[in-house]
């Protein structure tokens, strides 16, 4: 999930969304102190496949991927459960990310990255892509956008897979060199903290799967800080399912939520 305004925007609304039952639904509430249940959309989607909240417009979008030979969508709603769009793409789409300022959306397809003008909902721009077919990752950081490539020809190949890191220069997206292995998670730092973070998934095989912090301030990313969390036995790695960063960059965390991580190098 990627988020591009302060918390005090975020604070009065509450998203929840969870796979229950036989289907998709996102519950919103107005207040922080009300009940997640207020509010509920059933989501005519079949597979959730990213998620970005916009506070500025007031705006979730919620991407479907389908599957990787069909077409997949963007939905739009609206703070109150309301559908208010739709962004219809020929491709599969995976990874969902806003610019720091919400003003634009960035939607990952197999071989390349849309950008929407979140004030209108028309696209405003397309950056080829290095191929992917494990679902893009995307985050904005640094005011640039990130992106993760993964290609295989099976499916299940795509947890061990090598996946690259891209980043977004001009009209394309383009290799910074830098890869590992796995469904690589990424995440902004807080705003203006120029810092992009990446997690290894417990499931790409690695004995001790990384999180680590990039400074993104100049022309290639830097990778900087880093931790692994299992002891001497391999027991206790990190079981990364996705990140979220605090408003002031100082503590990230992720689902379940167990004690938060300091995140290194924020």
């Amino acid at each position: 999930m990627n988020t591009a305004q302060r918390s005090g925007r975020l604070a009065a609304t509450l998203l929840a969304a969870a796979l229950a039952g036989t289907g998709l639904t996102v519950a919103v509430a107005p207040a922080a102190h009300a009940a997640a249940s207020d509010a509920v959309a059933k989501l005519p989607i079949s597979s959730y496949s990213g998620l970005a909240v916009d506070s500025v417009h007031r705006r979730v979008y919620i991407a479907d991927q389908r599957d990787t030979n069909t077409d997949g969508t963007v939905l739009v709603y609206d703070f109150q459960g309301q559908k208010v769009g739709t962004l219809q793409h020929q491709n599969a789409v995976s990874g969902v990310a806003l610019s720091e300022d919400s003003a634009t959306l960035y939607v990952g397809e197999r071989g390349r990255v849309v950008g929407y003008d979140t004030g209108t909902l028309q696209q405003s721009g397309a950056y080829g892509a290095a191929y992917d077919t494990c679902g893009r990752q995307l985050a904005f950081a640094g005011g640039t956008v990130w992106s993760t490539d993964t290609y295989v020809y099976q499916a299940y190949q795509c947890a061990t897979a090598s996946t690259g890191l891209d980043m977004l220069t001009g009209g394309t997206v383009d290799r910074t060199g830098w890869n590992d292995v796995g469904r690589l998670q990424l995440a902004p730092g807080a705003l203006g903290k120029n810092r992009l973070l990446m997690g290894q998934p417990r499931e790409s095989g690695a004995a001790n799967p990384f999180l680590a912090s990039f400074d993104v301030s100049g022309a290639t990313p830097v990778r900087e800080a880093s931790r692994r969390f299992a002891d001497g036995d391999g027991k206790g790695a990190l079981d990364l399912q996705d990140m979220a960063v605090s408003p002031d960059g100082g503590v990230e965390g992720g689902p379940p939520w167990p004690t938060p991580v300091r995140a290194p190098g924020c």
